[in-house]
């Protein structure tokens, strides 16, 4: 694990524990970017729902880790493209909805979790749950962790 994923490890853990205690307009601006975080979800649904491999890694931060039920650790732009291809190769249907968000005090780091749904080929429908970490680079939200079950 790099120094890059500790620190953001580490800095989401002192997120979930850090209460905000911010004015009126601090609270709504966090509830502004945690809504948009939620709409960045729907979208990326939506995107690998539509098999759209290029609008999917376009979400996501070039050393992004990619953690899914019996597998080891996906780290990197490429190796996340690849994993992400094949599992769009399958007849699999899968959708996700994000229920909650929360945004860090400082505005440049988030997570959310929520629902997912696969419907395998045989038509077996599979729930699941998920949790994203989020990071702002150049002002724009990028995903720097993805765990699945």
């Amino acid at each position: 694990m790099t120094l890059t994923r500790i620190t953001r490890l580490t800095l989401l853990v002192a997120l979930v524990q850090t209460p905000i205690s911010h004015g009126q307009s601090d609270s709504a601006e966090l509830s502004a970017q945690a809504q948009e975080i939620m709409a960045l979800e729907s979208e990326w649904s939506a995107l690998y729902g539509a098999k759209d491999i290029d609008g999917i890694v376009a979400l996501l931060t070039t050393d992004s880790v990619l953690i899914v039920p019996g597998s080891q650790p996906i780290v990197g732009i490429d190796e996340i493209r690849q994993a992400t291809a094949d599992m769009l190769a399958t007849d699999d249907r899968v959708s996700w909805r994000s229920l909650h968000a929360v945004i860090s005090p400082s505005g440049d780091m988030a997570y959310d979790y929520g629902a997912a749904t696969t419907v395998l080929a045989d038509g077996t429908v599979i729930e699941g749950n998920y949790l994203v970490v989020w990071v702002k680079e150049d002002g724009v939200w990028k995903v720097a962790a993805d765990m699945f079950n």
